[in-house]
């Protein structure tokens, strides 16, 4: 059976704005617009990795009515993405994400997407079944599905529910989904602590000894620490690097690490390879700055005397 990833997405448009002052509260600041560009943290994990030569099928709903939806379209298909499987709307709105960038600072405001559940027949349980890989946001899966029972089917039949740890843990429910259905999580030092203090044990000692596979915490500029069951990596990024905007960078990561799995990397070789995606992506303007091949990265860390 081929194997695929399936991103369960919440796509939306990303408005970037450059600005000479940092917003304040009370104050005011002048923005002039930069380019806009499709977006959301699942499609850009999904293009990054098809970008590497793997199958990507795109699960959304988007908005019948909405004028972003057919450059949204036009962008998942430029992008690589199969859109078979994406439903069209009406009462259905996309997201959009406001991103100010002001010199080495960036502000970003997200307005969510307005949707319903999907109504998961067989043809869509089957999507799930099979994955090698599905992969969201905890929020989105709580957008996405009245309950998770989908999902916990699609684990019993051998798909690997990937997620990002992405939240302010003040609703319960997120720690919980996560334990429920974590194989492998992407999370931040600051999502950790946050994801900490709600959890009864260590996160990474519940997530491992509960089954899943690996979990990784990065620290941006400082690189990442990759945890298995029976060892732990640690990866710094790439030193002296011009960045031009770090924005996607985590995305960046994510898809390549996930693209390496599929490839048929090992987990040494996928942290490498996502160090070095997340430091590209930082080179190149926009959310979709990580989108390369493997021979791109390679020569990449090449010229930037990194080892993979």
């Amino acid at each position: 059976m081929e194997k695929y990833l399936l991103s369960i997405l919440g796509s939306s448009i990303d408005y970037f704005y450059e600005s000479d002052t940092y917003p304040e509260e009370g104050d005011f600041s002048h923005a002039r617009a930069l380019g806009i560009s499709a977006g959301g943290c699942p499609l850009n994990v999904g293009a990054v990795c098809a970008a590497k030569g793997n199958r990507v099928i795109a699960l959304d709903m988007l908005g019948k009515d909405d004028e972003t939806t057919d450059f949204l379209l036009s962008e998942m298909k430029r992008l690589h993405y199969e859109t078979d499987n994406i439903e069209i709307k009406e009462g259905v709105s996309n997201g959009k994400v406001l991103i100010i960038l002001t010199k080495d600072k960036r502000t970003m405001f997200v307005i969510d997407p307005k949707r319903p559940p999907y109504k998961v027949d067989e043809k869509m349980q089957d999507l799930l079944n099979n994955a090698t890989y599905i992969y969201s946001l905890m929020h989105m899966l709580n957008r996405s599905f009245e309950n998770m029972d989908p999902l916990l089917k699609a684990k019993k039949h051998g798909a690997k529910v990937i997620l990002d740890g992405s939240s302010k843990y003040d609703d319960p429910s997120r720690a919980k989904i996560l334990y429920s259905l974590c194989d492998g999580l992407f999370i931040n030092e600051t999502d950790y602590e946050r994801l900490s203090m709600v959890s009864e044990k260590d996160p990474i000692e519940t997530i491992l000894q509960g089954g899943g596979e690996f979990v990784v915490i990065t620290s941006g500029s400082e690189g990442s620490t990759l945890y298995l069951r029976d060892r732990q990596i640690y990866r710094p990024s790439l030193p002296d690097l011009k960045v031009l905007d770090s924005t996607g960078a985590g995305d960046a990561f994510a898809g390549c690490f996930i693209a390496a799995l599929l490839s048929g990397y090992n987990y040494e070789e996928a942290l490498s390879l996502a160090t070095v995606n997340g430091a590209f992506a930082c080179t190149v303007f926009g959310g979709l700055g990580g989108v390369a091949s493997f021979e791109q990265l390679k020569s990449f860390a090449k010229e930037n005397n990194y080892e993979i």
